[in-house]
């Protein structure tokens, strides 16, 4: 049985111009698919070792100095890096106002472990220049990495 009424796709032919607007505009969205693809893939695949200096180093312990009143931190730093090189590494030293503290930053200070080889450890004690009144709270930085390796020089081709 068929009901009266309009037609719900009515015989029209569409314009060279219509079918070529569309036939652009579906290729340009299937290679911007494809170009973020490819782009996420190469991401993933360059920064998958990818290390940050900051992973090398650890407070092995934070306390305040009972004699000075000043904050100490022993920091170590174990190069999972490449290369032999220099941390430089930041810290901030804080007065926790649950033992009696400001509550504030209370100085900062930074310890550079030289020339450290490939695996190495070293351990460091740092100490804080400001007294904190309560329990101290040490955290590291932004650390950085120098390379101190000399690079591999290519040797160039006989002709």
């Amino acid at each position: 049985m068929t009901y009266p009424g309009p037609q719900l796709f009515p015989k029209r032919s569409m314009p060279g111009r219509q079918v070529a607007l569309i036939t652009v505009g579906a290729t340009l969205v299937a290679l911007i698919a494809v170009s973020v693809v490819g782009f996420v893939y190469a991401y993933g695949q360059n920064h998958e070792n990818l290390r940050f200096p900051s992973q090398d180093v650890t407070v092995s312990s934070c306390r305040r100095d009972a004699t000075t009143g000043r904050p100490v931190a022993d920091i170590r730093v174990t190069s999972q890096a490449g290369r032999r090189g220099t941390y430089t590494v930041p810290l901030v030293f804080r007065d926790l106002p649950d033992a009696g503290g400001e509550g504030g930053a209370a100085a900062r200070s930074t310890v550079v472990v030289a020339d450290l080889a490939v695996g190495a450890t070293a351990s460091r004690q740092v100490t804080g220049p400001v007294p904190v009144l309560g329990r101290a709270e040490c955290e590291i930085g932004d650390v950085t990495f120098l390379s101190t390796a000399a690079a591999a020089t290519a040797s160039p081709s006989a002709p």
